[in-house]
């Protein structure tokens, strides 16, 4: 569903990632130029390597900028089907997701008081609990003996 206010601060990101899943379910990424074009709802892009040409279907694109801090942090991902309009690569935007949940804003909260940092702490577990219902099932188990047998493999 397109949402105008995120549609305007999508347009201050100089470069976005454009992502999409091979047909073996690989990942594949490209860091680009994306134009949004308000009127017609879609992401244009002027130039796509030639690598990223053929791609089509389901596909993201990451916007994401700080200060030279690392602060200041906005951040929201576009989801949508990739096709071929006119000659030209663009992609239909299905959803706008935000990493702070909220849909007027792209600003990731800042923890310079303790009430942001445990607005963000909360905001994870929301997320957390709203992906498990989404996949009904619980979290999966990690295997911290895997991961040590893997770390001391490498040395």
């Amino acid at each position: 569903m397109w949402n105008k206010r995120l549609a305007k601060l999508a347009t201050k990101y100089p470069t976005g990632v454009l992502s999409v899943a091979d047909v073996g379910g690989y990942p594949a990424s490209v860091r680009l130029v994306a134009r949004l074009d308000t009127k017609r709802r879609v992401v244009t892009f002027p130039a796509l390597p030639p690598y990223a040409q053929g791609w089509r279907g389901k596909a993201c694109l990451l916007f994401h900028r700080h200060n030279s801090r690392l602060e200041g942090l906005h951040q929201m991902v576009l989801k949508g089907e990739l096709v071929e309009e006119g000659g030209a690569v663009t992609l239909h935007v299905t959803e706008f997701v935000t990493a702070n949940g909220q849909t007027k804003t792209d600003e990731m909260p800042h923890a310079e008081r303790p009430i942001q940092l445990l607005q963000f702490l909360l905001l994870g577990r929301r997320k957390a609990r709203e992906y498990e219902r989404k996949r009904g099932e619980p979290w999966p188990p990690i295997d911290y003996a895997e991961i040590e047998r893997l770390l001391h493999e490498d040395q």
